[in-house]
């Protein structure tokens, strides 16, 4: 589980937000999902990845505003970062109330190699 995320947090039903983070690295010509961002109703940002990965999406996602990272991304730490609205994926798939795991499982089974990332939190 992800370090300051108490399992009441991410099991959950709430309202939220959530997002994929897409990174495009230095040298590269196409963006990869590296995490997850949840935004809870009261601002609160959750990220889920690699824990190799997690202090650098964090600081990208907490450093700029939504607006910018939804539009073209940003730079940061020589990548370049977009977030990716989960909105339609989750009214597809009727998991508008569905907890943060409940999507996480729902995003892992639906392409494992795309979001290898989750696998922790899948079933």
């Amino acid at each position: 589980m992800e370090r300051g995320v108490s399992a009441d947090k991410t099991t959950r039903a709430s309202r939220y937000t959530a997002y994929l983070i897409l990174v495009e690295g230095p040298g590269e010509y196409y963006f990869a999902p590296e995490g997850l961002c949840v935004v809870g109703d009261n601002h609160s940002y959750a990220v889920y990845s690699l824990d190799s990965r997690h202090n650098f999406l964090r600081a990208a996602v907490m450093k700029f505003p939504l607006a910018d990272l939804l539009g073209d991304g940003v730079s940061f730490r020589s990548a370049h970062i977009k977030l990716e609205d989960l909105t339609p994926f989750r009214e597809e798939r009727s998991l508008q109330n569905a907890s943060a795991t409940d999507l996480m499982q729902a995003l892992y089974l639906d392409n494992p190699l795309r979001h290898y990332f989750l696998a922790r939190y899948a079933p």
